[in-house]
Protein backbone atom coordinates (compact mmCIF):
# COMPACT_ATOMS: atom_id res chain seq x y z
CA UNK A 1 0.00 0.00 0.00
CA UNK A 2 1.66 3.13 -1.21
CA UNK A 3 1.82 5.56 1.68
CA UNK A 4 2.11 8.85 -0.14
CA UNK A 5 1.22 12.22 1.43
CA UNK A 6 -1.46 14.44 -0.05
CA UNK A 7 -0.39 16.69 -2.89
CA UNK A 8 -1.73 20.24 -3.34
CA UNK A 9 -4.88 18.96 -5.08
CA UNK A 10 -5.49 16.44 -2.30
CA UNK A 11 -5.13 19.14 0.35
CA UNK A 12 -7.63 21.35 -1.52
CA UNK A 13 -10.04 18.41 -1.84
CA UNK A 14 -9.72 17.63 1.88
CA UNK A 15 -10.51 21.24 2.72
CA UNK A 16 -13.52 21.13 0.39
CA UNK A 17 -14.98 18.31 2.50
CA UNK A 18 -15.42 20.64 5.48
CA UNK A 19 -18.21 22.82 4.11
CA UNK A 20 -20.80 20.10 3.34
CA UNK A 21 -20.20 18.55 6.77
CA UNK A 22 -20.21 21.73 8.87
CA UNK A 23 -23.15 22.05 11.20
CA UNK A 24 -23.80 18.32 11.28
CA UNK A 25 -23.66 16.64 14.70
CA UNK A 26 -20.42 14.76 13.98
CA UNK A 27 -18.93 13.31 17.16
CA UNK A 28 -15.84 11.49 15.89
CA UNK A 29 -13.48 11.16 12.93
CA UNK A 30 -11.87 7.82 12.06
CA UNK A 31 -9.11 7.24 9.54
CA UNK A 32 -7.02 4.62 7.87
CA UNK A 33 -3.45 4.63 9.14
CA UNK A 34 -2.12 5.52 5.68
CA UNK A 35 -0.70 9.02 5.32
CA UNK A 36 -3.11 10.54 2.78
CA UNK A 37 -6.16 9.34 4.72
CA UNK A 38 -4.70 10.57 8.03
CA UNK A 39 -3.92 13.97 6.52
CA UNK A 40 -7.43 14.22 5.05
CA UNK A 41 -8.98 13.21 8.38
CA UNK A 42 -6.85 15.75 10.29
CA UNK A 43 -7.83 18.59 7.94
CA UNK A 44 -11.46 17.59 8.25
CA UNK A 45 -11.36 17.09 12.04
CA UNK A 46 -9.70 20.50 12.54
CA UNK A 47 -12.26 22.13 10.26
CA UNK A 48 -15.12 20.58 12.19
CA UNK A 49 -14.10 22.08 15.50
CA UNK A 50 -10.96 20.23 16.46
CA UNK A 51 -12.23 16.69 16.75
CA UNK A 52 -9.71 13.95 17.52
CA UNK A 53 -8.77 11.55 14.71
CA UNK A 54 -8.96 7.87 15.67
CA UNK A 55 -6.77 5.68 13.45
CA UNK A 56 -7.85 2.17 12.50
CA UNK A 57 -5.56 0.06 10.32
CA UNK A 58 -8.57 -2.00 9.19
CA UNK A 59 -9.67 1.01 7.09
CA UNK A 60 -6.45 0.83 5.02
CA UNK A 61 -6.44 0.19 1.28
CA UNK A 62 -6.04 -3.26 -0.27
CA UNK A 63 -2.65 -4.74 0.58
CA UNK A 64 -1.03 -4.74 -2.85
CA UNK A 65 1.77 -7.10 -1.79
CA UNK A 66 4.25 -7.83 -4.59
CA UNK A 67 2.49 -5.36 -6.88
CA UNK A 68 3.30 -2.35 -4.71
CA UNK A 69 4.83 0.43 -6.78
CA UNK A 70 4.49 -1.43 -10.08
CA UNK A 71 3.03 0.16 -13.20
CA UNK A 72 -0.02 -1.55 -14.67
CA UNK A 73 2.00 -2.53 -17.76
CA UNK A 74 4.57 -4.26 -15.53
CA UNK A 75 1.83 -6.10 -13.60
CA UNK A 76 0.29 -7.25 -16.88
CA UNK A 77 3.64 -8.61 -18.02
CA UNK A 78 4.96 -10.17 -14.79
CA UNK A 79 1.65 -11.34 -13.28
CA UNK A 80 -0.43 -12.14 -16.35
CA UNK A 81 -2.55 -14.86 -14.70
CA UNK A 82 -3.40 -12.60 -11.76
CA UNK A 83 -4.13 -9.67 -14.08
CA UNK A 84 -6.54 -11.70 -16.19
CA UNK A 85 -8.51 -12.86 -13.14
CA UNK A 86 -8.39 -9.35 -11.61
CA UNK A 87 -9.89 -7.78 -14.75
CA UNK A 88 -12.62 -10.39 -15.23
CA UNK A 89 -13.42 -11.54 -11.67
CA UNK A 90 -11.73 -9.25 -9.14
CA UNK A 91 -13.56 -10.87 -6.23
CA UNK A 92 -11.84 -14.17 -7.05
CA UNK A 93 -8.32 -12.74 -7.35
CA UNK A 94 -5.63 -12.64 -4.70
CA UNK A 95 -2.94 -10.02 -5.06
CA UNK A 96 0.42 -11.85 -5.16
CA UNK A 97 1.85 -11.47 -1.67
CA UNK A 98 -1.17 -9.37 -0.65
CA UNK A 99 -4.89 -9.51 0.00
CA UNK A 100 -8.02 -10.58 -1.78
CA UNK A 101 -11.07 -8.31 -2.00
CA UNK A 102 -13.10 -10.58 0.33
CA UNK A 103 -10.34 -10.24 2.96
CA UNK A 104 -10.29 -6.47 2.51
CA UNK A 105 -14.06 -6.31 2.78
CA UNK A 106 -14.13 -8.44 5.95
CA UNK A 107 -11.49 -6.38 7.78
CA UNK A 108 -13.02 -3.04 6.73
CA UNK A 109 -16.52 -4.21 7.68
CA UNK A 110 -15.23 -5.21 11.12
CA UNK A 111 -13.96 -1.64 11.49
CA UNK A 112 -17.32 -0.16 10.42
CA UNK A 113 -19.25 -2.34 12.83
CA UNK A 114 -16.82 -1.50 15.62
CA UNK A 115 -17.29 2.22 14.96
CA UNK A 116 -21.08 1.75 14.97
CA UNK A 117 -20.90 -0.08 18.30
CA UNK A 118 -18.71 2.63 19.87
CA UNK A 119 -20.95 5.44 18.59
CA UNK A 120 -24.56 4.24 18.65
CA UNK A 121 -26.96 6.78 17.16
CA UNK A 122 -24.10 9.21 16.46
CA UNK A 123 -22.85 10.71 13.21
CA UNK A 124 -19.24 9.73 12.57
CA UNK A 125 -16.83 10.37 9.69
CA UNK A 126 -14.53 7.61 8.42
CA UNK A 127 -11.77 8.41 5.92
CA UNK A 128 -10.57 5.48 3.85
CA UNK A 129 -9.59 4.49 0.31
CA UNK A 130 -11.13 3.64 -3.05
CA UNK A 131 -11.16 -0.16 -3.02
CA UNK A 132 -11.91 -0.30 0.70
CA UNK A 133 -14.93 1.97 0.31
CA UNK A 134 -16.08 0.17 -2.83
CA UNK A 135 -16.04 -3.22 -1.11
CA UNK A 136 -18.07 -1.79 1.78
CA UNK A 137 -20.64 -0.32 -0.60
CA UNK A 138 -20.87 -3.70 -2.36
CA UNK A 139 -21.62 -5.36 0.97
CA UNK A 140 -24.33 -2.86 1.93
CA UNK A 141 -25.91 -3.09 -1.53
CA UNK A 142 -25.67 -6.89 -1.60
CA UNK A 143 -23.58 -6.71 -4.77
CA UNK A 144 -20.97 -9.36 -5.62
CA UNK A 145 -17.37 -8.20 -5.50
CA UNK A 146 -16.94 -9.41 -9.08
CA UNK A 147 -19.22 -6.55 -10.14
CA UNK A 148 -17.47 -3.88 -8.04
CA UNK A 149 -16.42 -1.85 -11.06
CA UNK A 150 -20.04 -0.80 -11.49
CA UNK A 151 -19.51 1.40 -8.42
CA UNK A 152 -17.27 4.39 -9.06
CA UNK A 153 -15.58 6.30 -6.28
CA UNK A 154 -13.66 9.52 -6.91
CA UNK A 155 -11.17 11.16 -4.58
CA UNK A 156 -12.64 13.18 -1.69
CA UNK A 157 -16.25 12.27 -2.37
CA UNK A 158 -18.88 11.76 0.30
CA UNK A 159 -20.73 8.53 0.94
CA UNK A 160 -23.37 8.71 3.64
CA UNK A 161 -24.42 5.40 5.11
CA UNK A 162 -26.74 4.93 8.03
CA UNK A 163 -27.51 2.15 10.40
CA UNK A 164 -30.99 1.50 11.72
CA UNK A 165 -31.52 -1.49 14.05
CA UNK A 166 -34.77 -2.34 12.24
CA UNK A 167 -33.78 -1.70 8.60
CA UNK A 168 -30.06 -2.45 9.02
CA UNK A 169 -27.57 -0.56 6.79
CA UNK A 170 -28.59 1.80 4.00
CA UNK A 171 -26.76 4.07 1.57
CA UNK A 172 -28.19 7.60 1.67
CA UNK A 173 -25.62 9.31 -0.58
CA UNK A 174 -22.93 7.76 -2.76
CA UNK A 175 -19.96 9.38 -4.51
CA UNK A 176 -21.21 12.94 -3.92
CA UNK A 177 -18.97 15.43 -5.78
CA UNK A 178 -20.80 18.77 -5.56
CA UNK A 179 -18.38 20.18 -2.97
CA UNK A 180 -15.40 19.76 -5.31
CA UNK A 181 -15.10 22.90 -7.43
CA UNK A 182 -14.10 21.98 -10.92
CA UNK A 183 -15.31 18.41 -10.43
CA UNK A 184 -12.81 15.69 -11.22
CA UNK A 185 -9.11 16.37 -11.29
CA UNK A 186 -6.54 15.33 -13.85
CA UNK A 187 -4.45 13.52 -11.22
CA UNK A 188 -7.12 10.87 -10.59
CA UNK A 189 -5.92 7.55 -11.89
CA UNK A 190 -7.89 4.40 -12.50
CA UNK A 191 -7.52 1.84 -9.76
CA UNK A 192 -6.37 -1.72 -10.33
Amino acid sequence: MSDQPLNAIGIAQANALISPLEGRPITAVYSSTLCRARETAKILADGLGGLQVHEDERLAELDQGDLEGMAISEIQERYTAFWNVWRERPGDARVPGGESLPELQARAWAAVEGIRDRHPEEMVVAVSHNLTITTLLCLILGVELNTMRRIRQHNATINLIEYNPVRNWAIVTMNALAHLTGGLTSDEKPYL
